[in-house]
C-alpha cells in the first residue's frame, strides 16, 4: 500500500514552549517548588573501534552516557530549600559522624538503614506542559542524587536587588521520556 504524503506530517503542529514545566522532586520538595530553570539532558552513545586488516577501523554502538542533569531555583530566605539539597549531599558524602546519615534518612520516612542505597536516592520528573499548561509528557529520572550545589555569595556593592538562585547538579541512573500518566516509555 502507498503512503501518502499527509501520513507523514506532524498531527500537532503547535511548539514547545520552554516556560511550561514542572518539576517533582520526592526527596527535596522545597526546592521543586521553586524551581527556575531545568534542562532535559543530552544523551551520548559511544563507539567501540574495531580493528580491522586495513587502515580503517569499524565503528560499532557502544554505552549509552546520560549526562548531568541540573536545575536552577530561587533560594527563600530561611534557607529552607537550600538545606535540603546541602543535607542530603552531607548525608552522600562523608558526615561529622555517622549519626548524621542515619538522622537524615529517619527524616525522610525511609527505611533507618544507612547502607540502603534507596535511602539516598530519589526519583525525580520534569512535567513538560503544553500550550493550555496540561502535561503534554514526562521526562522521569531513576535514583537521582545531588553532586554539586552551588555557592551563595553576598555583595554589598550591588545597586539592585537580586535575589539569590542556586544550581543544584544531579547524577541518575538513567531517564525516560514517558507520555503523560501513561508510564510507559514514549515511543514517538
Amino acid at each position: 500500500m502507498a503512503a501518502t504524503w499527509y501520513e507523514n506530517e506532524l498531527k500537532n503542529k503547535n511548539f514547545l514552549a520552554p516556560i511550561g514545566f514542572k518539576f517533582i522532586l520526592e526527596k527535596a520538595p522545597k526546592v521543586a517548588f521553586l524551581v527556575q530553570q531545568a534542562s532535559i539532558p543530552d544523551i551520548t552513545v559511544g563507539d567501540i573501534a574495531i580493528p580491522t586488516r586495513g587502515l580503517v577501523s569499524y565503528p560499532i554502538d557502544g554505552n549509552i552516557r546520560y549526562g548531568e542533569f541540573s536545575v536552577s531555583f530561587l533560594v527563600d530566605e530561611n534557607l529552607e530549600n537550600y538545606m535540603q539539597i546541602h543535607n542530603w549531599m552531607r548525608a552522600l558524602g562523608t558526615p561529622q559522624d555517622l549519626n548524621e546519615r542515619g538522622v537524615w534518612i529517619v527524616d525522610k520516612r525511609t527505611t533507618p538503614d544507612a547502607a540502603n542505597y534507596k535511602s539516598l536516592v530519589s526519583d525525580a520528573t520534569l512535567q513538560v506542559l503544553n500550550n493550555q499548561n496540561n502535561v503534554s509528557f514526562e521526562v522521569v529520572f531513576e535514583d537521582l542524587f545531588p553532586t554539586n550545589l552551588s555557592t551563595l555569595s553576598f555583595d554589598v556593592t550591588q545597586t539592585d536587588t537580586q535575589f539569590f538562585q542556586a544550581q543544584a547538579t544531579f547524577n541518575y541512573t538513567l531517564y525516560e521520556v514517558r507520555g503523560k500518566n501513561s508510564g510507559t516509555r514514549r515511543t514517538t
